[in-house]
């Protein structure tokens, strides 16, 4: 049996920033396209794979995270493209077939979770009382710190970060003291606060701000997994619009950063679009005890919940689907609860009953030794069962 071919398929990629680029490759396509018909093939089908791009960071430029276009702009420029060149060679129009699944299902999702508790940065104060005989790091430090001013910000913060760092070098190789380490920390951190007031009044004095805010940024710690739910942000340093969910009334007066709540060191979000460029560290508000504090992650619809792995042991979050009226009201139409924890455990190859009976024998045990009573036991199996039934993620 012989098979003609039909069908024309290219992919560019599944974020295309500049329609110049997918104009370019449109026209590729169809010098291919006309090739194959003036060989003699039957084509009927062009497929222009994927590409029309999401605009990640609101610049609408051709920046990697955004797209220079848009989506009625993409259709007239593929169609008269196509057009532009068959028609020169008299040859019929195809079916045109995209593949565009980022920019349609990236809106759908968003990702929402509460904060759990945050590292903050707060203004430190100089050493009480320093000895003549510190160190010269110390003394060096101190000298920066004296002739900070508007003019000579920028040297001061490349000498603070010298000295800085020749302490950190110094500490490790037996040079230095912890005490003496400390202090000079604390006069790094001192100047640090100070160099931010100058540059919140002039912008322009340091070459290199985002430098100092990734410097002086709280750690807030959120209730899920950047490995699970985020995958891209970690594996391609993809940026997505973190915001606040609530309380937008209110400035946000904290520079942050995002760890999750695994123990690996690159379960964070530190990379985000702020006026169409890169920023290290997100405004937030400052968290209220006993009050939650709940941020989403928009445009998360395309390839992160297919993506996500058990990383760390943290399953499937919850889902909520949410229908929108024409009218602008809501109704929820779907609730699928997330992984527990015997789910996870299940998925590589624990089997919770067997876990549990071999947990109910391991107390039985102890209370026949007389190291728990009969009440203990009962409450110890019934929080491990309890456990097994729970969610991966923190719950109150």
């Amino acid at each position: 049996m012989s098979i003609t071919p039909q069908f024309l398929h290219y992919h560019l990629g599944s974020q295309i920033p500049n329609i110049r680029d997918i104009r370019t490759g449109v026209r590729e396509a169809c010098r291919y396209y006309v090739e194959l018909v003036e060989e003699g093939a039957p084509m009927r089908f062009l497929d222009l794979g994927g590409g029309l791009a999401v605009d990640y960071d609101g610049s609408r430029t051709s920046a990697i995270h955004s797209r220079n276009y848009a989506l009625e702009e993409y259709c007239v420029d593929v169609v008269e493209t196509i057009q532009s060149v068959l028609d020169e060679k008299g040859i019929e129009h195809p079916t045109i077939v995209t593949e565009s699944g980022r920019s349609t299902v990236a809106y759908s999702t968003v990702l929402m979770f509460n904060i759990l508790d945050v590292t903050g940065f707060s203004d430190a104060s100089l050493p009480a009382d320093i000895d003549e005989k510190a160190s010269d790091l110390v003394h060096n430090l101190m000298e920066s710190y004296r002739m900070l001013s508007d003019k000579t910000v920028q040297e001061c913060f490349n000498d603070a970060v010298y000295y800085r760092d020749e302490a950190r070098d110094g500490f490790m190789r037996g040079q230095l003291d912890l005490r003496t380490r400390s202090q000079i920390e604390q006069i790094f951190m001192v100047i640090m606060a100070e160099v931010q007031k100058i540059a919140d009044r002039n912008p322009d004095a340091l070459s290199e701000p985002e430098v100092l805010k990734t410097m002086l940024a709280d750690i807030y710690y959120g209730n899920f997994s950047v490995f699970q739910s985020l995958p891209d942000a970690w594996a391609i340093d993809q940026i997505f619009p973190v915001v606040p969910l609530h309380r937008h009334l209110e400035r946000p007066t904290r520079n942050s950063i995002i760890a999750d709540m695994t123990c690996d060191s690159d379960g964070k979000i530190d990379r985000f679009p702020e006026n169409g460029e890169v920023s290290r560290a997100l405004p937030l508000h400052e968290i209220r005890e006993g009050e939650e504090y709940y941020l989403g992650a928009f445009l998360v619809g395309a390839y992160q919940e297919t993506l996500g792995d058990l990383h760390n042991l943290l399953g499937d979050t919850h889902v909520v689907s949410v229908y929108i009226n024409e009218d602008g009201s809501f109704d929820f139409v779907g609730e699928v609860e997330g992984d527990s924890v015997a789910d996870v455990l299940s998925y590589v190859e624990y089997q919770p009953n067997n876990l549990l009976a071999q947990f109910r024998q391991t107390a039985e045990r102890a209370v026949r030794n007389g190291t728990i009573s009969a009440g203990e036991r009962q409450h110890l199996v019934n929080a491990f069962e309890a456990g097994l039934r729970g969610y991966t993620y923190y719950e109150q």
